[in-house]
């Protein structure tokens, strides 16, 4: 009797492991399919995207083109208020050209396939200092400070680059007149292998209100400036997402804002330790 009843249980557990593995098998399956699925959908929407902005801003260069050729040609003729109407026109598509840019590089974003590496941060904004912001650090006499050698981490070095050049062109627009632009950029090692970067300006800081939007596409950061929007800082957001970070900003008007974000720590067992640590 015991050794049937051994062999009876062995069976029903032989039986109950192949139900796990058929369940096992089928959910790896369904899970495949979706990945086919997902990267097909992503596919078309790359597609889509790429063809829709091309045939929404092939228009608006027409009009901002022959607008400006009409207002050229029209120079001292037109009275004050048609003046004003043909530049409101110019305006407009200029802007509505640089909407569609934002949303193709945030589109853009969501389906690029991500390579995470070890980056040097220093290394990176030294770049961002000699090629991109060269420009406009020259033209406003920007000033952009290091206090400590800044830590290495975890991720994509295209994202980052970006990610980095918009917080900085952001304290660099939005600062407040006669006074030098300043952007002081520093890191510390947080828990859970996370790197915390701040970018801290001198600028016109933000009102506490707009704080839990500013990371929203098509959000006005300053009230003064009615058409400006802040799609830089909603990129800012995707990215950090895509990083499994987390992302905000400390500011009140008049004061300058410090915006932080996280990223995963290096994970090269030899990254400098200059950085301090906080928990």
């Amino acid at each position: 009797m015991p050794d049937k009843c051994i062999a009876k249980r062995q069976q029903a557990d032989e039986q109950e492991l192949k139900k796990a593995n058929e369940q096992l098998r089928r959910e790896i399956a369904e899970r495949r399919r979706l990945e086919r699925a997902l990267d097909v959908s992503n596919t078309e929407l790359r597609d889509f995207i790429h063809m829709a902005s091309h045939d929404l801003r092939e228009p608006l260069r027409k009009i901002s083109s022959f607008g400006t050729l009409l207002k050229d040609s029209l120079a001292g003729k037109l009275d004050k208020e048609g003046q004003e109407n043909l530049n409101f026109m110019i305006d407009g598509t200029e802007r509505m050209t640089q909407m569609i840019e934002d949303l193709l590089v945030y589109s853009r974003i969501n389906t690029m396939a991500t390579v995470f590496e070890t980056v040097d941060l220093n290394e990176t904004v030294e770049q961002l200092v000699q090629l991109e912001l060269a420009a406009i650090i020259e033209g406003t006499g920007a000033i952009i400070e290091i206090p400590q050698s800044l830590p290495k981490v975890h991720a994509d070095p295209v994202l980052l680059r970006q990610l980095l050049q918009n917080f900085i062109v952001s304290g660099i627009t939005y600062r407040r007149q006669d006074v030098q632009p300043r952007v002081l950029i520093k890191a510390a090692r947080v828990a859970g292998n996370m790197v915390r970067i701040e970018l801290q300006d001198n600028g016109e800081g933000i009102d506490k209100r707009h704080h839990k939007d500013i990371f929203k596409m098509f959000v006005r950061l300053h009230s003064n400036q009615e058409e400006e929007s802040g799609n830089g800082l909603a990129v800012c957001k995707k990215i950090v997402d895509k990083h499994g970070g987390q992302i905000g900003v400390e500011s009140k008007v008049g004061a300058g804002s410090n915006f932080w974000f996280t990223l995963p720590e290096s994970k090269n067992i030899e990254q400098e330790q200059d950085g301090p640590v906080s928990t």
